[in-house]
């Protein structure tokens, strides 16, 4: 058995553990941050909203939260640094059972609506404020990540959730079908990068910690490679690592999972359709995050432009700072070299920046 010279550091989840954390469990379990010197100690959020102040204050090393948030965050003076990205643009919206026959922004008159945090108030009092619905036509309340339960308590006809999370789990808990108006597409954004899921630490901790970081992306990158093209195996290690993760529920015909693979292992959950597999709540929440999770790790400096700009329109920002200046790619580890060599040398494609780039032969031109 190898032992490492580690050193103990703390992570601050954005809420409990849970399918979107699989990549960190991973690199944890299979040791690979232990590799990198890292004792890492993953700690599950009480509220959502400390997150930023705690990993700001540097009482905690690192974290994670939405880009909203570490923008937000920036702009009452928490310095945080982004140096990757978990979560790519998850839909993100306000869910309700088809019952509620809510079909457009027009029907959320009289309705009460629900939201986790400040933000969420913020985007949807300005839809409303652009479709020309007063406030006194529509109550907000506050349910925190617990709008599911708010909905079927009757507490709210629809909040703020993802697509691939409360939306499943109402889906499941009510027996019907869910809607979800899509605040990217209510806003006309093009993207719901404002709900991507960032790794952050402070200022002060990123800049004397570099070599720390860069190993703990090293982990993680080897973490999201596994995660994608083996969900099965990280699964389990989630769910050994979280055993109340591991509940089994009948579910849903798996096709309703299958638009939102794009890309990896599409075939290996078609074929476990077939057989008629039933999988637990969590774990379809898990295959339906697959396609969100960041392949690369990278900041999308257009993301961050647009989620700033975004801001800025809900008037959350209130001073001017250059919204790129707060995020880094610089220690997230490349994806790796291919392991042969392409048949014509350079690519049919040559770039600089092909792994096998060839220097052209210099032309002799005659006089």
């Amino acid at each position: 058995m190898t032992i490492y010279k580690t050193t103990k550091t703390t992570f601050q989840l954005n809420w409990y553990a849970n399918p979107y954390h699989t990549p960190l469990f991973v690199a944890q379990s299979k040791g690979w941050l232990l590799e990198e010197g890292i004792d890492l100690a993953i700690l599950e959020a009480c509220s959502p909203s400390d997150v930023t102040e705690v990993v700001g204050a540097g009482k905690v090393d690192m974290g994670m939260k939405a880009m909203i948030h570490v923008l937000a965050a920036k702009d009452r003076g928490i310095d945080l640094t982004s140096f990757g990205t978990i979560l790519d643009e998850p839909p993100t919206g306000l869910i309700f059972k088809k019952s509620m026959n809510i079909k457009g922004i027009e029907d959320l008159r009289g309705k009460n609506i629900g939201y986790i945090g400040h933000f969420g108030k913020i985007m949807v009092d300005d839809l409303m404020k652009q479709a020309g619905i007063p406030q006194t036509e529509y109550k907000m309340v506050r349910v925190g990540m617990n709008v599911t339960d708010a909905i079927m308590r009757g507490e709210i006809d629809t909040g703020i959730g993802f697509t691939n999370f409360q939306r499943i789990e109402l889906e499941e808990l009510s027996g019907e079908p869910v809607g979800m108006l899509r605040i990217d597409e209510l806003d006309g954004l093009g993207c719901c990068c404002f709900c991507s899921i960032q790794f952050v630490a402070s200022d002060e901790y990123y800049k004397n910690n570099i070599p720390k970081i860069e190993g703990f992306m090293r982990a993680l990158r080897r973490a999201m490679d596994l995660t994608i093209e083996y969900p099965d195996e990280a699964w389990d290690i989630m769910c050994r690592a979280n055993p109340r993760l591991n509940t089994p529920l009948y579910t849903k015909i798996f096709q309703r999972t299958l638009p939102y693979f794009s890309r990896d292992l599409l075939n290996v959950e078609r074929d476990w359709t077939k057989v008629g597999d039933f999988v637990s709540l969590y774990t379809k929440i898990f295959q339906r995050t697959l396609p969100y999770f960041s392949r690369d790790l990278l900041n999308v400096e257009r993301d961050w432009t647009k989620v700033g700009d975004f801001c800025k329109h809900l008037d959350i920002l209130k001073n001017d700072f250059d919204q790129n200046s707060i995020w880094t790619n610089e220690h997230v580890p490349s994806t790796g070299t291919p392991s042969v060599a392409p048949v014509t040398a350079g690519g049919v494609l040559p770039s600089k920046t092909s792994p096998f780039a060839v220097t052209p032969e210099p032309v002799a031109i005659e006089a």
